[in-house]
């Protein structure tokens, strides 16, 4: 049986869209407010005293730190907070830009101010944001403090450092740890730093023996091990000089959406790049099917099989994930990848009871999301002829309401063609551009083949 192209880009191209986008305000978590923020510092690794210099470092940098808070634009309880350091001059300060992600997508709703570790206090805007590094610049026109000195190049695997912010409601939070160079396979690159890196200190700086800033804290795996990611300090130089007015001063809600979406669209120029690689590339082959798998250098798989995953049917598992996603809001990552391939065999079943079967398995459960991000799902259901075999094909579209350009696409497919085995597929992409998402979608169904 011959596969036809010219059938597969005409229904991936024959797709019709949800409701239009429409606008509403965000979630956000709801921390308890601090009181006084005193110096606190923190038990290291093995719970023992930190040293004279992680103490050191503390007091130089005391006066360079601010905490960063937002509230909704008539409320005195905080909405959302992190860290920040001084890093330039004319009053500008470094932070991730998650902690300040709200502010920027609806500047009208939320306003931003700092705190001092003296409690000086004062109004912060956003002057330039790069969402590909979690990095943001704010500022304040009557906040004056001493800029850290940044480190641009990576600090040496098991190098001592240390980590400054103001975590949770315990005041300015020193930890200490090890450095240990660039994530392996990372696609946005960061720093695995082993150490404590709580909720609230990210933006904040991280320091090497020197007392430079060679990145600043972003995140941190919670399952009781210390293990932390610092974004590289070699990206701060360029938004720095970007960052010359407040966002909010030239540009409008909707212009800010629309910068937030480009910078994501041009991140997935990267993510989605195939290269000169030929369909067939990437592919494992798996009880006739030829799959796809590495499509893309950002997507891991793995494999299983063997398992009975019900009584007289037997399943090859094949899962792949993206490793490259970004986060454009609270609770909101897109530019992710997730596929997996299910290869079912029942040589003692009648050919009704596995079709019966095979069809349960193979339901779909889509991630709904919030109404207030995206729009209903409009699906197109079909009959396909790939390369040697025939299948059922499901293709369902979504558009992000604050990000416009921005879809989740999600494909289900089941083969038809043989009574005993069949191969049921699904593939999921959150917030991607609509051409690269379907050149995706035809690249994973072209790279399908069956071998008898």
């Amino acid at each position: 049986m011959r596969r036809s192209r010219a059938t597969l880009l005409i229904l991936l191209s024959g797709i019709a869209f949800g409701a239009l986008a429409l606008e509403a305000p965000p979630a956000a978590d709801l921390p308890a407010e601090p009181g006084a923020l005193p110096a606190v510092v923190e038990p290291d690794l093995a719970e023992q005293q930190l040293s004279q210099a992680a103490r050191n470092r503390l007091d130089r940098a005391r006066d360079s730190i601010v905490q960063i808070r937002g509230f909704l634009a008539n409320s005195a309880t905080r909405a959302f907070h992190g860290s920040g350091f001084a890093a330039g001059g004319d009053g500008l300060i470094v932070t991730n830009y998650h902690v300040v992600s709200e502010a920027v997508l609806h500047p009208g709703e939320y306003r931003l101010e700092y705190v001092t570790a003296d409690e000086r206090r004062g109004v912060l805007k956003v002057y330039a944001v790069d969402v590909q590094n979690d990095l943001a610049v704010v500022g304040a026109e009557d906040l004056k403090l001493p800029p850290l000195r940044l480190r641009t190049d990576i600090p040496d695997r098991g190098e001592r450092a240390w980590s400054i912010g103001f975590p949770l409601n315990l005041g300015l939070t020193i930890t200490e740890g090890v450095a240990n160079g660039i994530v392996a396979d990372s696609f946005e690159q960061r720093i695995h730093y082993t150490g404590a890196i709580n909720s609230g200190m990210s933006g904040g700086p991280a320091l090497d023996v020197r007392g430079a800033v060679y990145g600043v804290n972003v995140s941190v795996i919670q399952s009781r091990q210390l293990v932390g990611f610092v974004v590289p300090a070699k990206h701060i130089p360029a938004l720095l000089a970007r960052a010359r007015k407040p966002l909010q001063d030239t540009l409008s809600a909707r212009q800010m959406r629309d910068m937030v979406t480009a910078q994501v669209l041009a991140h997935q120029g990267t993510t989605f790049d195939f290269g000169n690689r030929p369909p067939q590339a990437g592919t494992q082959k798996m009880l006739g099917f030829t799959l796809p798998t590495q499509l893309v250098s950002s997507v891991d798989c793995g494999t299983t099989g063997g398992g009975e995953v019900q009584r007289y049917i037997t399943e090859e598992l094949i899962a792949c994930a993206g490793r490259s996603r970004l986060l454009v809001q609270s609770g909101l990552e897109v530019g992710t990848i997730r596929y997996q391939h299910r290869v079912l065999r029942a040589p003692e079943l009648h050919p009704l009871q596995f079709a019966w079967r095979v069809n349960r398995l193979a339901e779909v459960h889509r991630r709904t999301g919030l109404s207030r991000d995206v729009a209903d799902f409009a699906c197109k259901d079909s009959l396909t002829s790939l390369d040697g075999f025939d299948a059922r094909l499901t293709l369902c579209v979504r558009q992000y309401r604050l990000f416009s350009g921005l879809y989740d696409i999600a494909v289900s497919l089941v083969s038809i063609h043989e009574p005993r085995v069949a191969l049921v597929s699904h593939l999921d992409l959150h917030g991607v551009g609509f051409e690269p998402g379907m050149v995706f979608v035809r690249r994973y169904l072209e790279a399908m083949r069956w071998t008898p």
